[in-house]
């Protein structure tokens, strides 16, 4: 009789181990049938020319499964409907973090448990997914944690935002978009129509916005300029694709800031850098010259309003006559009183 070679049995015994393997990779990516598990594994193993699993598949799965429970402790259900579900990888836990790795995740757990950010809800599944694959220790210890630092942040409704994100997402940096929009400076609440060259999605302070190049407005005065829409202010059911490629690399210019803070918020010489390329020059007397550049007047403008009294804005032009603009109109308010008008 020929001896049966021992080669072959190891090579075996390694492609059941790889197999086994697999099936926990895919079924800590999502609950998967028994059919689409020896699909995908067969097609994955594309270099045994007769097919990672033998011709009774379904007998071998089960096989396979027995054995990664027993071997390796890991918890697999199968519902009514025949789809597995990993549970616990048992022995098999993969991620081991060291005490301050465990700290982050207690924190952004914290951060993104009840956040408005759009993908809230898939950063919350990948951070659930980590802690699956971690030791029951590192599992207990981060569930004991509380964050720290506690991150205040505003809430603004989110209703809508991730369904206009994926209307608008095809298009950025590539086609012309065209919608209506309803902006609280517009007379009556009306929807006026914008076509713009989308670049790219901002999240700032509670709200999810669109950064965009206006080509053209019902609001004159916008075309040609760089514009933040809200998400949750463009009319559902309006965006349009439009056939017109973007030509060109739409970059915001960059405005060269310039501001005095007195020595109430300065004298301390901790004063924030809120903008790239910032320069701080504090004075004998406590205050500061900061010198910066932004590409972003309006937002800069939002920044240094925060200051409120304890601060001067010099340059650029623009933005000294909306600050100007804005203490006129804040004046105005509150020597009239609640109700009365200008």
């Amino acid at each position: 009789m020929k001896q049966r070679q021992r080669g072959g049995d190891k090579r075996s015994s390694q492609l059941i181990h790889r197999r086994r393997l697999f099936l926990i990779r895919c079924l800590i990516r999502e609950p998967a049938t028994a059919r689409d598990l020896i699909d995908e594994a067969n097609a994955t193993f594309t270099n045994v020319p007769e097919g990672i699993y033998p011709a009774d598949a379904s007998a071998a799965l089960r096989h396979d499964i027995a054995a990664l429970r027993k071997e390796y402790g890991c918890t697999i259900d199968r519902d009514e409907d025949g789809v597995y579900v990993l549970t616990s990888p048992g022995n098999l836990a993969l991620i081991d973090l060291p005490d301050g790795e465990i700290e982050a995740m207690a924190f952004l757990r914290d951060v993104y448990s009840e956040s408005d950010l759009p993908i809230a809800a898939q950063i919350s599944a990948l951070l659930g997914r980590i802690e699956s694959l971690m030791p029951e220790d590192c599992r207990n210890r981060l569930r004991s944690l509380t964050a720290s630092p506690r991150v205040d942040r505003p809430q603004a409704p989110a209703e809508g935002v991730a369904e206009m994100m994926y209307a608008l997402k095809g298009a950025l940096r590539k086609h012309e978009v065209e919608f209506d929009y309803r902006s609280p400076h517009t007379p009556d609440d009306a929807a006026l129509h914008h076509r713009v060259a989308p670049l790219e999605f901002v999240y700032r302070e509670g709200h999810t916005y669109l950064d965009a190049f206006c080509l053209a407005s019902d609001v004159p005065n916008l075309a040609g300029q760089f514009v933040f829409y809200r998400l949750n202010r463009i009319v559902p059911g309006s965006v349009k694709r439009l056939p017109q490629v973007l030509r060109r690399d739409y970059r915001r210019p960059k405005y060269p800031v310039r501001y005095w803070l007195a020595p109430a918020v300065a004298r301390q010489r901790d004063v924030a850098e809120w903008f790239p390329e910032t320069r701080i020059d504090y004075a004998d007397d406590g205050s500061a010259m900061v010198t910066a550049v932004t590409n972003d007047l309006w937002r800069a403008h939002q920044i240094l309003m925060r200051y409120r009294e304890h601060c001067r804005v010099l340059e650029p032009a623009q933005l000294v006559e909306m600050m100007r603009a804005s203490i006129r109109r804040m004046a105005a308010l509150y020597l009239n009183g609640p109700g009365e008008s200008e």
